[in-house]
């Protein structure tokens, strides 16, 4: 991590004929100096930004740089996008004064310091994380795709590598709007076009920088580069806390959309709602109240915008198993109450919102409060929060606690190593010559500079021909060879297409002949049935009476399905056969027990749709003239058996009295 601190030396940011003057000091996390300086202007302040790439920016008044929001927005747009800019001496809302809050890391100065003291202070309690986040507002970015060099003047080889550029700069320009397309971010586009391609193209995209650097990467190749600038318009700041505060989302989408949000304690909840949200308001008002770390819907399967906007964050989306009902709502609204949050809901979206983020909550509840206890109990020094987002992230309880274990380790061999830097802060206040001083230290630096400046020199040659050759892979056609391989690929793909939209069309006529036989085919049944000649049979589904149609003095049912509820044909109207697709001889056994007649597989339905059938009239009559007999006869047989059956039984009774009269009379 690199740290630039900034005091001002002399002038105003008021006045143009005296221009402010700042001193500036750049240290690592290892309290190294890396740069330090008297007097630089505001544009050797971006520059020195951008040749260390510093992580954050500390100053004890940030209205030094410029008089009011809109012009620091302005200027907060040229730092870097990674750069947090910290105001050291305001917490909470309230202004400190600078060596008080020096001495909170262990910086105990006397006099008033000088403004290279100053920066140096500003850079370590920045380091530190001290005072308030100040950061730019705006709801707009610009991406700028243009030419990375000039193609020279003259010549057919500068001809070809300007065509080359030109087609770059619009394969890539599809690129960007095909990835703000998927994410649905609207933008307005302004094209300066060329022979064969554009020479160059500005988005301006209508989200957040942080949200269009997760579609769109800055590049910087051989042809082309991408630019990704921020549009700020003022500037606020961040309390700490509540910026890096987890909390969980709850949204309901709809005409109207309800967002609730609760933090992984369960002490706070807000709830808004709105009709004029889009992505971005909710995005926006989300992290002005904390990090949404779990996205949560109450409706399964999960709505679409819901999706887009923890796809958009690149957030897990909890979906319930089932969508919640009314009562399920009041329920986890009622739980949250008892536990004695306070929660004011003026609508039906914030209530849905709210259950929603709440049920997210319950499916962690337990590990939550376990991490929460035994972080207790081991009594580590920790963001709770943060050891309980490892639970979200879908670490163990254990593993969660020896993560905690770590960064608690960290902090206490962080703060041991903060006295080396304190020590040397100490031999700057101490030192008498203050202009002998930062001569020494400038002699010193030079040389050591120079060595740097070869190396960074190296390191941005072979990064540069890194990145040409990962941009020329995605993008480039970079001579007449590529541009004709380019060519021929592209009629390739177009015969491919042709090939394919051939198959379709077939496909197509395939289906249209099959359209066109079955509707001649359902003409004919429509004749043969107007005429007599064929019958149309309904598909019974429940054994109702209404579903079987009468021939002669006979019922029919046709059944399509294998499984027949036999206490449902005491309610169908005897004589009765049943037209079976399948059957065994036990059903077939059973169904003649039940004086019902069947005629199994025969005889076949011209045409089988789900609610009816289709059959030949006189196969018909004469199958169920069959089944019918084959009943009728089934029936004579069964009541002869039962006769027989009777007839033996008084049989075997009178045997039984002879014999037993015939033993009386013995005995007596």
């Amino acid at each position: 991590m690199k740290v630039m601190g900034i005091d001002i030396v002399r002038g105003s940011p008021l006045s143009q004929s005296n221009p402010p003057l700042y001193a500036v000091v750049v240290i690592d996390e290892n309290l190294d100096i890396l740069y330090e300086s008297i007097e630089v202007p505001l544009k050797g302040l971006i520059r020195i930004a951008w040749e260390f790439r510093v992580d954050r920016i500390g100053m004890d008044n940030i209205f030094e740089l410029a008089p009011t929001k809109k012009y620091l927005g302005k200027i907060f747009e040229l730092f870097p996008s990674n750069t947090l800019v910290y105001q050291v001496t305001l917490e909470s809302e309230r202004y400190i004064d600078l060596l008080k809050q020096a001495e909170k890391i262990g910086i105990s100065v006397v006099s008033k310091p000088k403004p290279l003291q100053t920066a140096y202070i500003c850079a370590m309690l920045a380091l530190n994380n001290v005072g308030t986040v100040v950061r730019g507002v705006g709801t707009r970015t610009k991406i700028i795709v243009s030419r990375a060099r000039s193609p020279g003047s003259g010549g057919s080889r500068a001809s070809i590598f300007a065509r080359g550029m030109r087609t770059a700069i619009l394969r890539a320009v599809k690129e960007i709007r095909k990835r703000l397309d998927e994410a649905q971010i609207l933008y307005d586009i302004i094209l300066k076009r060329g022979r064969g391609g554009l020479e160059s193209a500005v988005l301006v995209a209508y989200a957040d920088i942080a949200t269009i650097k997760k579609f769109v990467k800055p590049f910087h190749g051989s042809d082309i580069r991408v630019l990704v600038k921020p549009e700020f318009t003022t500037i606020e700041f961040v309390d700490k806390e509540q910026a890096k505060r987890p909390v969980i989302v709850g949204i309901d989408p709809g005409i109207e959309t309800g967002v609730a949000i609760v933090d992984l304690s369960l002490k706070q909840c807000y709830t808004f709602s709105s009709r004029e949200f889009d992505k971005l308001s909710i995005i926006n008002k989300v992290y002005a109240i904390g990090t949404p770390v779990l996205i949560a819907t109450d409706k399964n399967p999960s709505p679409g915008t819901v999706e887009k906007i923890a796809s958009i964050l690149g957030l897990q989306l909890y979906v319930p198993q089932r969508s919640l009902t009314v009562e399920d709502k009041e329920e986890l609204i009622n739980w949250a109450l008892k536990r004695g949050i306070a929660i004011e809901i003026k609508t039906t979206h914030e209530r849905d919102a709210l259950a929603a983020a709440l049920r997210a909550y319950k499916a962690f509840e337990k590990k939550l409060i376990e991490v929460e206890r035994k972080i207790a109990e081991l009594g580590l020094d920790v963001d709770v929060d943060d050891i309980k987002l490892q639970i979200l992230k879908g670490k163990t309880v254990n593993e969660a606690i020896e993560y905690a274990i770590e960064e608690h380790l960290k902090n206490i061999y962080y703060s041991n190593d903060t006295s080396a830097g304190i020590a040397f802060f100490r031999n700057i206040t101490d030192t008498t010559n203050y202009s002998e001083r930062i001569k020494l230290l400038e002699e010193r630096l030079s040389e050591l500079i120079k060595e740097r400046e070869l190396l960074k020199k190296r390191i941005t040659e072979l990064e540069s021909r890194l990145q040409d050759l990962e941009f020329e892979k995605k993008f480039e056609i970079k001579n007449a060879i590529d541009i004709e391989i380019a060519r021929d690929r592209t009629v390739n793909e177009l015969k491919e297409q042709l090939k394919k939209l051939r198959s379709y069309i077939s496909a197509l006529e395939d289906k249209l002949r099959a359209y066109e036989e079955e509707r001649k085919s359902i003409s004919n049944f429509l004749k043969g049935i107007a005429n007599g000649e064929l019958l149309l049979v309904p598909v019974a589904k429940d054994m109702e009476p209404h579903e079987a149609i009468r021939i002669g003095d006979v019922n029919i049912v046709l059944v399509s399905k294998s499984f027949i509820e036999l206490d449902k044909l005491k309610k169908l109207e005897r004589p009765l056969v049943l037209i079976l697709n399948e059957c065994t001889n036990e059903m077939t056994y059973k169904l003649l027990e039940l004086e019902v007649g069947v005629l199994c597989r025969k005889p076949q339905p011209l045409a089988l749709f789900d609610d009816m059938a289709i059959f030949n009239k006189n196969e018909v009559i004469e199958a169920v003239t069959r089944a019918y007999n084959e009943l009728v006869e089934y029936m004579r047989k069964k009541r002869e058996r039962e006769s027989l059956d009777l007839k033996r039984i008084r049989e075997i009774v009178e045997d039984y009295r002879r014999n037993l009269h015939r033993e009386m009379v013995q005995k007596s």
